[in-house]
């Protein structure tokens, strides 16, 4: 018995729809299990009254200005590369921590190369020392190995057996770099050039790995500066809100291995030398410090109630880069230690529960799904009568994931749709990234900073950088052009409206990130509020925890 080329073409894409519908299960099962996880921790919590971080000593810290000698030696690090807009807000939230003077060093790590950004950083630098705080500014001659190179380059870690690589020697970055200059410091905290963190900061999570010896480090809650400055920032704040309040909140309340964002956080320098230092193997150095930690047996605390403001990319180009980056690197993290993951003394559940659901769903899978199936074999049934797909798996599941989603950020459901659309069509950016992940190609090993506008400087005289780009994309006007024709086809042709209303809306969405209409500045890249809204002045000082338990 013979088949056509039509018939096989036919078998093939329902063979792969019946597999994308599974991944999508998968993926969706999930999200949908964090939520559930989610409310039963919070359930806990008001039973009890005691968070996740309560089952661990808080160290109450001394008066600082009677018993200043007793507070620990702690060092700031702010690594930054030609971040004008930013670099001296970053210093000055830095030098502002309500801790002993002679108990703080702030080691700014400079890569910049246009000179305005060298003198503004040098310049406040120079400021905050005639005003008798302890900061240096170091810089590199050779930019290798990232952010992680600047610190490690200041730092000359312990040699450690837990590698989780081949044994190879990474090339040095800013932070590996950094670290070589902090002399007595115990603590380490770490920010971002756009990260804004309040003056109790320090006071609110060094006490963590005071009381517990065994906590590698601290993460805390990022919240953000201008989420209503375009429908991209928005998104941004949706995904990012269940990250960090839902995802990250449960696999601590867990036990389960949450990654360092690679800002907001403090390290103690004893795990970071006992684990072998900064490895800038990928571009995710800081997933890549702490899944070293956790396979080496240290643990990790995230302070849900303790947040640092930053800002949002608002240029297009900028976040295509920056997701590049984060889904690049976890995939190359997963290629270069699963082996060794696997070979680790952790319980076999913790193993499984790293490689498979961190890195094989939530890294991998996600993005097969949102631009494979959502985006390509949706279109492709619609020009296929003899093929379907279950209308449980293309709309109702889908939209009790998007909900799940979208509840974590107020009045979220109302941009759940726009958060949809516009996660998919960044599909052609996270699938190349994770292809090139996967075959360790060239692009993987790109770094762009991520251009910040400023826009979280709250500080008087202060304007935020404005920038337009004119730039077109291939690949998305390419997907537009094939997800319109799939909707037009689907209404006029074989009447499907149940799919044509949502390939027409996402041909849209494709159609305007190709063009680049979302930036900050174009068609769809204007505020969402009124505008007349500054951002947010700092809070108060917040009360430190007043209980203290101990770890059962």
């Amino acid at each position: 018995m013979t088949y056509s080329a039509y018939e096989l073409y036919v078998a093939l894409l329902d063979a792969l729809i019946s597999v994308a519908v599974a991944l999508s299960v998968v993926v969706s099962l999930d999200r949908v299990f964090h939520v559930m996880k989610y409310m039963q921790l919070k359930t806990r919590s008001r039973v009890t009254g005691r968070k996740p971080e309560d089952y661990y000593q808080f160290s109450q810290l001394p008066d600082s200005g009677v018993c200043g000698d007793l507070y620990p030696r702690c060092a700031i690090q702010l690594p930054m590369f030609n971040e004008r807009a930013v670099c001296q807000a970053a210093i000055d939230s830095a030098c502002e921590q309500t801790w002993p003077k002679g108990r703080l060093f702030v080691q700014v790590l400079d890569d910049s190369t246009d000179k305005g950004t060298r003198d503004l950083v040098d310049d406040k630098v120079l400021e905050w020392k005639e005003r008798g705080v302890e900061i240096e500014v170091r810089r590199r001659t050779n930019r290798a190995g990232y952010k992680a190179g600047a610190v490690l380059h200041h730092h000359t870690p312990v040699r450690s057996p837990l590698r989780l690589d081949d044994g190879q020697q990474p090339v040095e970055g800013a932070l590996h770099e950094g670290v070589k200059f902090l002399g007595d410091c115990e603590y380490i905290a770490i920010f971002d050039a756009d990260f804004k963190p309040e003056p109790d900061f320090l006071q609110r999570t060094v006490p963590y790995l005071v009381g517990n010896p065994e906590i590698g480090y601290v993460q805390t809650r990022w919240v953000f500066t201008n989420p209503e400055e375009s429908y991209l920032t928005k998104a941004q704040e949706l995904s990012l809100n269940y990250h960090c309040k839902c995802e990250q909140w449960v696999h601590f309340g867990t036990g389960s291995f949450f990654n360092f964002n690679g800002t907001a956080g403090v390290w103690r320098k004893k795990c970071i030398d006992s684990i072998g230092g900064w490895n800038s193997r990928t571009t995710v150095e800081d997933m890549d410090l702490s899944l070293r930690s956790y396979v080496g047996g240290w643990r990790a605390i995230f302070l849900e109630d303790t947040t640092c403001l930053n800002e949002l990319p608002a240029s297009f180009f900028a976040y295509r880069k920056q997701q590049h980056r984060w889904t690049c690197g976890p995939v190359q993290l997963w290629r270069k230690t699963a082996y060794y993951i696997w070979r680790s003394n952790l319980p076999l559940h913790r193993k499984v529960d790293i490689l498979f659901c961190y890195f094989g769903i939530r890294k991998f899978a996600t993005h097969w799904v949102s631009l494979g199936f959502f985006c390509m074999l949706v279109p492709l049934s619609t020009f296929t009568p003899e093929v379907s797909i279950p209308l449980w798996a293309l709309v109702h599941l889908p939209v009790v994931v998007t909900l799940s989603t979208a509840a974590f950020t107020p009045n979220g459901w109302v941009h759940s749709i726009l958060y949809v659309l516009f996660e998919n069509a960044m599909g052609i950016v996270k699938l190349g990234a994770v292809i090139a992940g996967m075959l360790d190609l060239k692009g993987a090993q790109e770094w762009v900073v991520t251009t910040k506008l400023g826009s979280s400087d709250v500080r008087p005289g202060t304007t935020p950088v404005v920038t337009r780009n004119c730039r077109l994309y291939a690949g998305e006007m390419g997907m537009s052009a094939f997800v319109l024709a799939a909707a037009f086809y689907g209404v006029f042709t074989v009447n499907r409206w149940t799919f044509s209303i949502f390939l027409f809306l996402q041909g849209m969405v494709f159609f305007a990130f190709g063009l680049n209409m979302v930036d900050c500045g174009g068609l769809l890249g204007g505020r969402l509020d009124s505008g007349d809204s500054k951002l947010p002045a700092k809070k108060a000082v917040s009360q430190m925890p007043k209980r203290t338990f101990s770890v059962p």
